[in-house]
């Protein structure tokens, strides 16, 4: 089997599985796991399946919940950067909501105690690696979203609409060209609506990768935020 078509297959396998282990696609493929390894790595950089804990998984496009494990390993590296420059708006004692999308959970990185920022969120991985960096922190509280580790539902909202913050940084699954940004969670999405509301300036951190990708649910137009960060320059109709 040449490489095209093994590339092929294994896109095939994951189709059907969703998630695979390395050695369960060696065996499958009759090829040894560093074979499988370099596919893999070939099919990550192609934006077509992602690394995670324990195998691989299909990268898919359709309006469902996405596991945090998954959504984390996917262009991780360019996450960083866009949240880096994100990152330097902000000022010195201001506060500021993060939701629990992974590229927003970066902008964490960049903090430092010495900032006296605070930071209201409803990701718990993002709380436990804020008390990490020692940096003022609040969560939402309300109903848990089990694959995406975060709050959300009623308690949640009606938390954010007693705070107030002065930055709000985002992000979410998709973006059109005419700059409607949409998600598969409908939770998720009203709870930003509310960060929205309550923040003085709302910047949406996008991946190029979400340009032109429609869901269900659409959060707001990017002529309502103070900016978009992305790896990217954007263009879009209108």
């Amino acid at each position: 089997m040449i490489k095209n078509e093994r590339l092929d297959k294994i896109i095939e396998i994951l189709e059907k599985e969703k998630h695979c282990t390395i050695n369960f696609l060696a065996n499958r493929l009759y090829v040894t796991p560093i074979t499988i390894r370099r596919d893999i790595a070939i099919l990550v950089e192609q934006g077509r399946v992602s690394k995670c804990y324990g195998g691989v998984s299909i990268i898919t496009h359709s309006n469902r919940e996405v596991p945090l494990a998954v959504r984390e390993t996917y262009n991780s590296d360019i996450k960083a950067a866009i949240a880096a420059n994100a990152a330097k708006l902000i000022t010195n004692g201001s506060t500021i909501f993060l939701d629990a999308s992974s590229t927003a959970a970066h902008i964490v990185d960049f903090l430092s105690p010495e900032q006296g920022v605070t930071v209201i969120t409803n990701s718990i991985k993002t709380l436990t690696q804020l008390a990490e960096r020692q940096i003022t922190a609040y969560g939402t509280g309300g109903k848990l979203l089990r694959n995406s580790l975060a709050f959300a539902g009623a308690k949640a909202e009606t938390t954010l609409s007693t705070m107030h913050a002065d930055f709000m940084f985002f992000s979410s699954q998709g973006i059109t060209l005419d700059g409607n940004i949409t998600d598969f969670s409908e939770a998720e999405t009203q709870l930003r609506q509310v960060m929205i509301n309550h923040a003085d300036k709302c910047y949406f951190l996008c991946d190029s990768s979400k340009v032109g990708k429609t869901f269900l649910f659409q959060v707001c137009n990017i002529s309502k935020l103070d900016g978009v960060f992305c790896d990217k320059k954007l263009e879009f109709n209108g």
